[in-house]
C-alpha cells in the first residue's frame, strides 16, 4: 500500500482561487479590492504578480494562525499591509487533508480546540462553523489487556500539581521525576506524566523548565481546560475564514530572506521557493509570524531569514524556547474494527465503539485517537518528543510499518489482519519542512519568561507573533498563535499612530 504523502496534488489544484495580477496591490491606506475572493488554505493560490517595489503600513511574514489574525485586525483598520507566506498555501501548522475516500476531514497538523479558547470560540461563531466537544472514553492497554482510563486526569493531577511554579532554582522536569515525587504510590502515574509532557508538550523531559509546566502544563482540576474540541469541517475553514477579506494583501510562495530594519523603516527581500528572485517590500513595520523553527534557523539554510541588524537582544529569550518534535499518522480502515461485534468478542470487553484516545507504552505510537463522536474508520497515531525526533528520520514507508505493528501489538490482533484492514494512511513531516522545523515550542528550564521576552517589540519596528510568542501560557495552541497575532496588530498600531502623530506634532511647530 503507497503511503499518501500531504502533497498537494493537481486534482486540489482544480480548484485554486484565481487572482487578476492587475489588481490594487495595497500600496495605500483604504484600498478596494475585488470582492468575494477566498483563500483557501488546501488549495495553492498563484502569488501576485508585482511589477514595483510595495510600499505598506505593516509587512507580515507567515500566514499561520497568528499572521493571519494580526493581517485581519489591522485590515480592519484601514492599514494597508501584506502577507508574506513561504508556502503556496496558507495556514501554516494548520494542514487539513481532504481525500474522496475518508468521510472526515484529514488534520496532518493541528487538530484540536485546547480547553477554554474564547478566540476561536468566536471565529468558529462568525464564520459559522461547528465545533464539537470530544466525548467517549479513554482506553488503555497493559500488553493485550484492554481497560478504561476514566480516571486519567485525577492520575495526571496527582503529579502535576506536585510541580513547584515559584522554584529557585528551576530545573528539568526529568529532574522533578528524578525525586519520585509521591513515592510507590504514583509510580505508574508519574509514567504517565512523562508521556503527557513528551506527547502534549512535545517536549524533551530532560530540557523542558519545571516551573513553565506548573504554571500552564496540564488543566489540573478545572473541568473547562480539560475540554478537548475539534472543528467539524476541517481547521483550515479557520484560517480560511481570517483570510477572507485580505484578498492579494497574501502573496503566497513568497520566501522572506532577509529583513533590513532601522527605526520606522523596514525592507523584506523575497524569493520564490524555487529560489527566483521576487521584488522586495518595503514597510514602516514588521510582524514577524514565523515558527520558532524558523526563527532559530541558522542563516544560509533554507527557510532562515537574516536580520539586518540581527536579533542579539532576542537571543535569551530564544535560546530558553525549543522546537518539539512530533511524528503523527492518519490511518483509514476498510471498517472501524475497535467499534465491532466481532472485536468485542476477541477483546472480550465491551464499550470500544466509543473510544476517543488510546493510551499505551508502545515505544513507536503511545497514543491513538479515533474521530469520536463522529463515527468513521479513522485512527490518528501520535508520538512527542525525543523519540519523535528519531522516528521522523525513518522513511515514510516504515514509519507506516511501525504505526501498523503498533496497532497490532496493542489491539492483540495479527499482523497481516490489522494490516489487511489498513487502506490508506498520510503523514506530513514537520520535522524537516524548512518553513516549520519541527512541531510547536516549549519552555526549557530557566526559560518561564521567555515568551513574553520573545514577544517584546525592537524599536517600535519589528514584532513578534506566533504560539511560541504567547504570554498566557497558551503556547503550542492554535487559539495561543490567534491571540498573539492580535495583540503584535493592536502593537504596531498603537505605535504607529503614536509616530505619525509625533510627526504631526512636529510638523505644526
Amino acid at each position: 500500500m503507497a503511503l499518501r504523502e500531504s502533497r498537494t496534488d493537481s486534482a486540489l489544484r482544480e480548484g485554486a482561487a484565481r487572482i487578476d495580477p492587475s489588481a490594487p496591490l495595497a500600496t495605500g491606506r483604504g484600498t478596494k479590492f475585488p470582492q468575494g475572493r477566498t483563500v483557501r488554505s488546501t488549495t495553492p493560490l498563484p502569488s501576485a504578480i508585482v511589477l514595483k517595489r510595495a510600499t505598506v503600513d505593516v509587512a507580515i511574514i507567515g500566514a499561520g494562525a497568528a499572521g493571519l489574525a494580526a493581517a485581519r485586525a489591522l485590515h480592519d483598520q484601514n492599514m494597508s499591509i501584506v502577507v508574506l507566506e513561504a508556502r503556496d498555501r496558507i495556514g501554516g501548522r494548520i494542514l487539513t487533508h481532504r481525500d474522496p475516500g475518508a468521510p472526515v476531514p484529514l488534520e496532518l497538523g493541528a487538530e484540536f480546540i485546547h480547553g477554554a479558547a474564547p478566540e476561536l470560540d468566536e471565529i468558529v461563531r462568525n464564520a459559522g462553523l461547528a465545533a464539537v466537544d470530544i466525548s467517549g472514553r479513554r482506553w488503555q492497554s497493559f500488553g493485550e489487556r484492554l481497560r478504561p482510563a476514566d480516571d486519567f486526569w485525577e492520575r495526571l493531577d496527582r503529579v502535576m500539581r506536585r510541580l513547584d511554579k515559584k522554584r529557585t532554582p528551576d530545573r528539568s522536569f526529568e529532574s522533578f521525576l528524578a525525586k519520585k515525587p509521591g513515592g510507590r504510590r504514583l509510580a505508574h502515574d508519574r509514567r504517565l506524566a512523562l508521556q503527557y509532557v513528551e506527547g502534549f508538550h512535545a517536549a524533551d523531559p530532560a530540557r523542558v523548565s519545571e516551573r513553565a509546566l506548573a504554571e500552564g502544563g496540564s488543566p489540573r482540576g478545572d473541568v473547562r481546560e480539560r475540554r478537548i474540541g475539534r472543528v467539524l469541517d476541517g481547521y483550515d475553514r479557520v484560517a480560511e475564514w481570517l483570510a477572507a477579506s485580505l484578498g492579494d494583501q497574501v502573496r503566497t510562495s513568497a520566501v522572506a530572506t532577509r529583513v533590513r530594519w532601522a527605526p520606522g523603516n523596514v525592507s523584506i527581500e523575497l524569493r520564490h521557493p524555487d529560489g527566483r528572485s521576487r521584488p522586495s517590500v518595503d514597510a514602516r513595520a514588521a510582524i514577524v509570524a514565523v515558527p520558532l523553527g524558523v526563527l532559530k534557523a541558522p542563516v544560509g539554510e533554507v527557510g532562515a531569514i537574516e536580520f539586518d541588524p540581527d536579533l542579539r537582544s532576542k537571543r535569551p529569550g530564544l535560546d530558553h524556547l525549543a522546537m518539539g518534535s512530533v511524528v503523527r499518522i492518519v490511518l483509514r480502515f476498510s471498517e472501524p474494527f475497535w467499534a465491532s461485534e466481532w472485536f468485542a468478542k476477541h477483546a472480550k470487553i465491551e464499550g470500544l465503539d466509543t473510544l476517543s484516545f488510546f493510551h499505551t507504552n508502545d515505544e513507536d505510537f503511545p497514543v491513538w485517537w479515533s474521530t469520536y463522536p463522529v463515527r468513521a474508520p479513522i485512527l490518528v497515531g501520535w508520538h512527542g518528543g525525543p523519540g519523535a525526533a528519531a522516528l521522523s528520520q525513518l522513511a515514510q514507508e516504515e514509519i507506516e510499518d511501525r504505526a501498523i505493528n503498533s496497532l497490532a501489538r496493542q489491539f492483540g490482533l495479527p499482523l497481516r489482519r490489522m494490516r489487511g484492514m489498513v487502506e490508506a494512511s498520510w503523514l506530513h513531516d514537520w520535522e524537516h519542512d524548512p518553513f516549520s522545523r519541527g512541531a510547536y515550542s516549549y519552555q526549557t528550564v530557566g526559560g518561564v519568561d521567555a515568551p513574553a521576552a520573545l514577544a517584546r517589540p525592537l524599536r517600535g519596528t519589528i514584532f513578534f507573533a506566533g504560539e511560541a510568542a504567547d504570554t498566557e501560557g497558551r503556547t503550542g495552541t492554535v487559539h495561543g498563535a490567534i491571540a498573539s497575532g492580535r495583540h503584535a496588530a493592536a502593537e504596531v498600531e498603537r505605535s504607529l499612530t503614536t509616530r505619525f502623530s509625533a510627526v504631526r506634532r512636529a510638523e505644526s511647530d
